[in-house]
Parts: structure tokens; sequence; C-alpha cells
């Protein structure tokens, strides 16, 4: 009898270290994040013209996320977000603007191929065309996406398609996005060599008139390679084509290139020297209405922030139909084992020639340069902060699209801190 109950005991507890082994295949985590933003602007997205007044603000960024992963089978991702101004609301009020900012999962089909739906980001290579707005924390997809991954070989396959509502017929798509996209992604990385391309179709429906679709297309390429463990060098190319989307029936001839050097001369310090070159059609081929092309090219759902300057000039407030050159030095240097300083330097041009209302003089292609001061400290793996400091020396060109040559200021001052604590992290 005593040997039954040990043998019974001994069964019951292989029985339990088998299912807590075999288990072990699922997590599930549950997190928050709280990012405060206090911003002072004298200058920032507008130069302080018109009689404009400087003013602050202090945003805050609220989210709950749910992650959810089962090895080889499928993994799930929800976001809830609440982005607002202090004092936007009442104390007394119940008003909010919580909404859901991603939610998709994603099945494993068989080895290697996977298919990931719902309200996601598209975030590939150096964000120039698809890139995630984390400044503004409001970038997402409603979107398929098909994925094949092998050996340092990945190809994607994205399908969207946009209505209203739950309509049942062909109405109007009231909303300022695309009505329908698609683009295949693919990448292949070795030791030193990473090459990726991408074609991407994107959809718009005439904001007057019919119900007409005009289509537009961009391809390119984005290579870097690695010379040495200190060097390494990057080159992206785009052009985009097709049909103007905006309104005329002009032809699409545009492009984009970006051609970087990165140096890591030690552990403490890297510096990238680069250009960023954004097609434009003059001012004076704009106004003419026989010009047949529109040669502006469209950063898409590409960085704004950021690649462009921290003041956010160019492509937010501002698209520079003439287009834009950008010539930046752009450095990192450790100033603790727990923080380090970034000093970015852009001289801004423009790409192609501004005249001036009449058409007939030529202005000088100069904006002016733009200083990038962000010092980061991570206090832990979970709290963050970042303090920034940005300035330009703005010229009358620039100037002249707020039809004046007196600016007051340029600039802008700002914190980031992020606390992302994990309330619930599970393996079972």
């Amino acid at each position: 009898m005593k040997f039954n109950k040990v043998l019974f005991l001994h069964l019951l507890l292989l029985m339990a270290a088998a299912t807590q082994t075999l288990a072990q295949d699922q997590t599930f985590t549950f997190q928050g994040e709280f990012r405060l933003n206090p911003l002072y602007s004298h200058g920032y997205r507008i130069p302080m013209v018109d009689n404009r007044t400087a003013e602050g603000y202090i945003g805050q960024r609220t989210r709950v996320i749910m992650q959810y992963e089962k090895k080889n089978d499928m993994s799930a991702e929800i976001i809830l977000q609440d982005l607002r101004a202090w004092g936007t609301y009442k104390t007394n009020g119940q008003a909010g603007n919580l909404s859901i900012y991603r939610a998709w999962v994603e099945k494993r089909i068989v080895n290697h191929l996977s298919v990931k739906f719902g309200r996601q980001g598209f975030i590939y290579g150096d964000q120039y065309i698809l890139g995630g707005l984390n400044w503004g924390g409001n970038m997402a997809h409603d979107a398929a996406l098909i994925k094949y991954e092998k050996s340092g070989f990945k190809a994607h396959l994205a399908l969207a398609y946009h209505s209203t509502g739950f309509t049942l017929e062909h109405e109007r798509y009231t909303y300022q996005n695309h009505k329908n996209m698609q683009f295949i992604w693919l990448q292949k990385d070795t030791d030193r060599l990473s090459a990726s391309a991408v074609f991407l179709n994107r959809g718009l429906e005439e904001h007057s008139g019919d119900l007409e679709i005009r289509y537009d297309q961009t391809a390119g390429a984005n290579i870097g390679y690695q010379i040495t463990d200190k060097l390494k060098l990057k080159g992206i190319y785009y052009h985009q084509f097709g049909k103007d989307t905006v309104g005329s029936n002009r032809k699409i001839n545009a492009f984009f290139y970006s051609a970087q050097a990165h140096f890591k001369p030690n552990k403490k310090v890297s510096l990238t020297i680069g250009t960023d070159v954004v097609s434009g059609t003059s001012t004076r081929d704009a106004a003419n209405p026989n010009y047949g092309e529109r040669n502006d090219f469209d950063i898409l759902f590409g960085l704004r922030h950021g690649h462009f300057g921290y003041l956010d000039y160019f492509y937010t407030k501002l698209w520079p139909v003439t287009g834009l050159e950008d010539y930046y030095i752009k450095s990192n240097f450790s100033t603790g084992d727990r923080s380090s300083l970034d000093v970015d330097l852009h001289g801004f041009f423009s790409q192609a020639s501004i005249y001036n209302e009449t058409q007939t003089e030529k202005l000088n292609d100069y904006y002016g340069t733009e200083l990038d001061l962000r010092w980061h400290f991570k206090q832990s793996n979970n709290t963050k902060l970042t303090l920034g400091f940005s300035h330009m020396w703005v010229t009358d060109t620039y100037l002249s699209y707020y039809d004046t040559t007196q600016s007051d200021g340029s600039s802008t001052i700002y914190a980031v801190v992020t606390v992302k604590p994990t309330f619930l992290n599970l393996t079972f």
C-alpha cells in the first residue's frame, strides 16, 4: 500500500513536470506607457511671424499594451491609447479620447510563412516612406500583411482597402486616407551587405466630381554596405510615377535619394554625414496650367519628425512644392554609462527654383540652417528622459512662404519622459 502511494506521487510529479515543460510555449505581457512631453514653442513648426506669440503645452500619451505569443503559432497585440494636452478636459468631466492604436494578430500558416491583419504599423528601412511617428504617436494602418522570412531573406506583401463605414454601395470616401494601398517589400542581408527594394501602389479618391480613384506608384531600393567595422555607406533611391491624385490630370515624375556615410571611431562617438534630396516642382511650372507634370515627391507614410530636423519645418505644416535638399552632419556622444548627447546640423535648400509672386525673379534657394541638441538619459530599463533644444536661422526665402521677411525667432525647447512599467509577464 505504501509502495502504491509512493508510485502514485511519483507519477503525479512526473505528469506535473511534463505538463510544465510542454506548456512553456506561450507568453502574455501586460504593460503601461506614460509619456510626458512638455514643450515651449518660440517658433516650433511655424516661425514667429504675423505677431505670433510664444506658448507652451504639456502633452501626455498614455498607453495600455497587451501582447500575446504562442511559439511557432501566433502572436497578437492590442494597444489602447489616450493622447491629450493637460487642461483639454474639465477637471470634473468624463470626456476623453481613448482609442485603439494597434490591434492585430499574426498567424503562422506553414514554416516561414505567416499572415498578419488588423491595425498595425509599417516600419521599413530608414522610414523615409514607411515609418512610425513616435513623436505624435498616431501612425497605424488597417491592412493585411503576408510575410515570408527565411535565412536572411524577407518578402512582405501588404493589402489595404478603406471605406467610410459598413457601406453596401460606392459612396464618397470622406476620410483623408488612401482608398486602397498595396506594397511589396523585399530584403536580403549578408555579413556586410544589406539590400532592400519596395514597390508601393496607392489609390486616392478625387475630392470632388465623380468617384474616380487615381493611382500613383513608388518604387526604389535601399542599399547599405559595411566597409569596415567603423565605416558604413548607404544609398537610397525612390522614384514616383503615375497620375496626380490631388485634382489635376498631371503625370507624376518625382524622385527621392539619400547618400550617407556612418562613421564610428570608438564606442563613445558616432558620426553621420549625408544628404537627403526630395524633388520638387518650380513655382513657375506649378503656376503654369499647361505644365503637364508634377515633380514634387510625396513622402507618403514616412517620418517627418527627425529626418528633416526636429523643428518640423518641412512636411508637417509646410509642404514645399519646390522640394528640399537637406545636407547634414549628425553626431552622438556618450556622456556617461546611461546618457548620451545628439548634435545635428542641417543646411536646407530648395530642390527646384523658387520665383517671386509674378514668377519673374528667381529667389535664393537657401532656406536656412538648423541646430538640434538632444540629451538622453536612461534611468532604468523602464524609465527614460530626453531634453531637447532646436533653433533654425531662417532666410527670407523660407519666410516668403508666409508672405513676410520678418521673424521674431525659430526655436523650441522640450522634454520627453517615458515610463513603461510591466504589470504582468506570464509564461505558461
